[in-house]
């Protein structure tokens, strides 16, 4: 099976103590785009981590079983290959089309490239395939301290479903799905992960009994190797530790863990400042996470996810700046109700489509326009990204005129280059609010590749 060229090139100039061969990059140079619009490109990969790639590679090249496949994916994406390793397991599944561990593994990398749909639908496929084996521990490709695999597969299976879903705002389902996985959690650790995000949904469902009663098992002498962060944060919401205390520094903690788990725990602070009603406050820890750097984590997954949502709930048009950021929210997440907060009202906003021909006129004419694009009440949940570059912003007193270029992908993981052209705004400053809104948007495409 055909390599990532770039990585390969990379991989081996690392090994030779160089990068200075690597070749130029393939046509998307980035592994995935987030939900607010920037494009995200993992740290190059340790030696280490270009080693074990190599092995499983050369597994794989011996024998290109089942477990060979999933363990070149696995390696790939922990040299921060997510699209990659996407590829080697839709391969494998081409071989293997009925291999549940497969679709759990390729789900599992479809959530870090933002891709919410495909991941459930791995997912549930997968659970349906695995209903009638039995429990089959996981091995770890990052082991912990005890070299003692905590989870199993089809625990692996539900606990990722339930991200899936959370991450998508489907409350339903993913307390549905991490029900199921306290089933198959077997040990305190995997007890206290599933647990952890199943209060968060219950809250976020709006589900406070149900949300308290989850927390009945969880007690500071549950014994844990991996998910220590996990159930600090379940005691912090049971009143068990003092919120402050989560930020102290532990002093077994190596750097890696110290990142990694502040992202999880100001994830939870977030979560309570939300419940507290205070969303600024939540809003400017969820900032802290999402530009932080360590974005392939599911906290800074999720903190994306929300920011989102409350930057469109906020509706803070107070500058060009803040309101091209909403709008790029807006066609991440297919909001229709926050379009016409968007645009200028009655009948004074005009757009020009890169889509359809003809002028689009009115703000009932722009909501009917993204509705024809899949936007939906609420939001609805796609894998397609959409994100400005190059933007170009000159105010003239109550007016501003943007001149950018428009980016959007509809297939993250694939190979195919993100659509892409020029575009061009006129804002203009309501006199009594002070927001800004969109009244005029010209849309182009580029022209097509010789």
């Amino acid at each position: 099976m055909k390599r990532t060229a770039a990585f390969i090139a990379v991989a081996a100039a690392l090994a030779a103590g160089s990068a200075s061969q690597a070749p130029s990059p393939p046509a998307k140079d980035y592994e995935a785009v987030s939900l607010l619009g920037t494009k995200l490109s993992p740290a190059p990969p340790d030696r280490a981590a270009v080693e074990r790639y190599e092995k499983a590679e050369a597994d794989f090249a011996r024998d290109p079983s089942e477990e060979n496949t999933i363990w070149l994916g696995r390696r790939a994406a922990y040299a921060g290959r997510y699209r990659e390793a996407i590829a080697v397991f839709s391969e494998g599944l081409a071989r293997f089309p009925n291999s549940y561990r497969l679709l759990r593994h390729r789900g599992h990398r479809y959530i870090s490239v933002r891709q919410f749909v495909k991941a459930a639908a791995d997912f549930e496929k997968a659970a349906g395939l695995a209903r009638a084996v039995a429990l089959e521990v996981e091995a770890d490709g990052v082991p912990n301290k005890a070299g003692v695999p905590v989870s199993n597969t089809q625990f692996n299976i539900f606990y990722h479903l339930g991200l899936a879903s959370y991450l998508a705002g489907d409350w339903a389902k993913a307390e549905a799905a991490y029900r199921e996985c306290l089933g198959w959690s077997k040990n305190d650790d995997s007890v206290v992960a599933t647990t952890d995000w199943l209060y968060l949904t219950l809250r976020r469902a709006g589900k406070l009994e149900a949300a308290a009663k989850a927390l009945e098992a969880v007690t500071p002498r549950m014994k844990v190797l991996e998910n220590g962060a996990y159930l600090r944060r379940l005691l912090m919401y049971k009143g068990l530790l003092a919120p402050e205390a989560l930020l102290l520094p532990k002093p077994d903690e190596t750097e890696s863990e110290l990142r990694a788990n502040s992202a999880i725990y100001e994830y939870g602070l977030a979560q309570r400042d939300l419940w507290m009603g205070d969303e600024g406050a939540a809003r400017s820890r969820l900032e802290s996470i999402v530009g932080g750097g360590g974005w392939p984590a599911f906290a800074c997954i999720a903190a994306e996810a929300d920011l989102a949502r409350l930057l469109l709930k906020a509706n803070d048009l107070s500058t060009p700046e803040k309101l091209l950021r909403a709008w790029t929210a807006l066609w991440n997440i297919y909001d229709l109700d926050s379009v016409p907060a968007l645009f200028a009202p009655g009948e004074e906003a005009t757009y020009f489509s890169s889509e359809k021909a003809g002028l689009i006129a009115g703000r009932e004419a722009l909501v009917e326009h993204h509705r024809s694009f899949g936007f939906a009440p609420g939001g609805q949940n796609r894998d397609s990204r959409c994100w400005l570059e190059g933007v170009g912003t000159r105010v003239l007193g109550s007016t501003a005129r943007v001149a950018a270029r428009w980016l959007f992908d509809r297939d993250v993981s694939s190979p195919v280059p993100a659509q892409s052209g020029p575009v061009s705004f006129v804002l203009v400053r309501d006199s009594g609010t002070g927001a800004w809104r969109i009244v005029h948007a010209h849309f182009s495409n580029d022209p097509p590749a010789k």
